[in-house]
């Protein structure tokens, strides 16, 4: 068997697609995405073949905190247990060094075990956990929220990093299912461009998020007293019409978690955050 990783070319759609079309019963959001990555100068894809066919992929990307982001890791049904998916991904981080990042990051969901395993063998950490949920159908009243102004952002960004929920979540917020740090400069341009809004003593990075055909409303980041921030989710959901999913990321153990709960808020789904920094980082 001779395997080898390379970019991904618009010729490898057809022979990956033919077994990525049935993961996860068919409701794999690769095919979707397949055009918009191979165009995206923000992050490159690779693929692995044997004896020159396609069988498996992978994504990484550079989010502004100055990480890379691996994503979209498949592999043939045919093909796994043969070390491919390792081969991807020592291709990514190699790919991410020599551009002068230091920190890889990817995420998994925590019932995924296989995924699990692989993350393990590539000697990547787990570096925090998050549960997902969906608010109730019904929206109920809504508070009035305000976007955080640049001259506020000082002050919201302390706020932020003096939360529990920004020490459980490693300092991260979700977009498009992808973790950046919630660094200053991170934080100050989703001020920039309106994301991030106030109800009281909470904060929260409020965005539209999307794959395909798809669009949600997420909840990156929220913290803040727990009456407050309960409000500030309430209000914040629901404002964009036709939106496919409306999500809530939250680290787990939050103690906003239980006022979710109470306002009928349901877990989705978790995800798992793993981290793996270069030999010299």
């Amino acid at each position: 068997m001779e395997a080898r990783v390379r970019p991904a070319r618009e010729s490898d759609r057809e022979p990956l697609m033919s077994f990525i079309k049935d993961v996860w019963g068919g409701h794999d959001y690769i095919p979707n995405v397949w055009d918009e990555w191979l165009r995206d100068r923000r992050g490159k894809m690779f693929v692995v073949e044997v004896d020159g066919v396609p069988v498996g992929m992978n994504r990484v990307s550079f989010p502004q905190d100055g990480s890379a982001w691996f994503q979209g890791a498949r592999i043939h049904p045919e093909y796994r247990g043969k070390g491919l998916a390792t081969m991807l991904g020592e291709n990514s981080m190699k790919f991410a060094a020599e551009r002068g990042l230091r920190v890889f990051r990817l995420t998994t969901g925590s019932r995924n075990y296989a995924s699990r395993r692989q993350t393990a063998r590539m000697q990547f950490s787990e570096l925090a956990r998050f549960s997902v949920y969906e608010p109730p159908k019904k929206r109920g009243k809504a508070d009035r929220i305000q976007r955080v102004t640049g001259a506020e952002a000082k002050e919201a960004m302390r706020l932020v990093r003096r939360s529990s929920e920004f020490q459980l979540g490693a300092g991260m917020y979700w977009h498009d299912f992808a973790v950046a740090s919630l660094t200053p400069k991170v934080f100050a341009g989703l001020v920039d461009r309106g994301a991030v809004y106030r109800l009281g003593g909470a904060v929260a990075v409020v965005d539209v998020g999307g794959e395909g055909f798809e669009t949600w409303e997420e909840i990156g980041f929220i913290c803040g007293p727990v009456a407050d921030s309960a409000k500030l989710v309430k209000s914040a959901l629901g404002r964009v019409k036709g939106a496919d999913a409306r999500w809530v990321f939250i680290p787990q153990r939050s103690r906003l978690i239980a006022s979710l709960r109470r306002a009928g808020f349901t877990r989705s789904f978790s995800q798992i955050v793993y981290e793996r920094k270069a030999a010299n980082g």
